[in-house]
């Protein structure tokens, strides 16, 4: 009870030393299983709110599959189905728009390294491939409150490569806090984008993210993760707000 009111408590106080707008509540819940042969298995849902709680921004599933070859490496391959909320709006031809949702899939592969310099210190530098598609898709447009046919909003893909190096502290072998910070780089390596029938090449620094919270052990299996999220984003990105909250809960097998 204490733990899940600290949880509670640092969330409120972040919260409330931030702006309302543009900002979002993130909540998630995941579970892995070990399994032989140094595999394991996972799966997760996640909420994500806009303004605080006073829209949605999307939900998504995902399910992964790892494997850990050496103690200081592992692999991983991860599916994520996500759909999102565009809010009401004038699209370029001056036609109202109403919020509408739209469905994404997202394909990521990638390698973590570990190194513990020190007892209580780990670092890993994480290396990520995502491959990202947004289907086409129509949405109905109005003139003056008149229906006036649909809005075709085109497919497209989108490449990038995620760079993360993170940190993570354990003061004693039994404490059940575990403090984390780190610096996550995405770099685009190729969108199509078929609205405008052109490919993008490389683009150093997409965006970027900084993140520090900590990991809560409630028990063996349980775990909770709270954090704050900093994101750097491009002009064009519609997937990260600038500030993010977020409460995790874990399961372990």
């Amino acid at each position: 009870m204490i733990r899940k009111s600290l949880a509670v408590m640092l969330l409120s106080a972040l919260a409330a030393a931030m702006p309302a707008s543009a900002q979002t509540l993130l909540f998630g819940a995941e579970a892995s299983f070990k399994l032989p042969a140094q595999l394991s298995a996972g799966a997760g849902v996640e909420f994500r709110s806009m303004d605080w709680l006073n829209n949605a921004d999307q939900w998504s599933v995902d399910a992964s599959l790892g494997w850990k070859p050496l103690k200081w490496l592992k692999v991983g391959v991860d599916y994520k189905f996500i759909q999102s909320q565009t809010l009401s709006a004038f699209n370029s031809d001056g036609y109202a728009l109403p919020a509408y949702w739209n469905n994404k899939h997202r394909l990521s592969a990638g390698l973590t390294f570990s190194w513990k310099p020190v007892k209580k210190l780990s670092l890993s530098l994480r290396e990520r491939y995502q491959l990202t598609r947004r289907p086409s898709f129509l949405v109905p447009q109005f003139n003056d409150g008149t229906p006036w046919g649909n809005k075709t909003v085109n497919g497209k893909t989108q490449h990038l490569l995620r760079s993360r190096l993170q940190a993570e502290y354990k003061p004693y072998k039994k404490c059940r806090f575990t403090p984390f910070a780190g610096f996550e780089l995405y770099s685009r390596l190729r969108e199509v984008n078929t609205t405008k029938h052109r490919a993008d090449g490389a683009r150093f620094c997409e965006k970027w993210r900084l993140n520090a919270g900590s990991e809560i052990k409630i028990d063996k299996h349980n775990e909770l993760e709270i954090f704050y999220r900093y994101c750097d984003r491009g002009a064009d990105d519609d997937g990260d707000s600038r500030h993010t909250i977020a409460l995790v809960y874990s399961f372990s097998l």
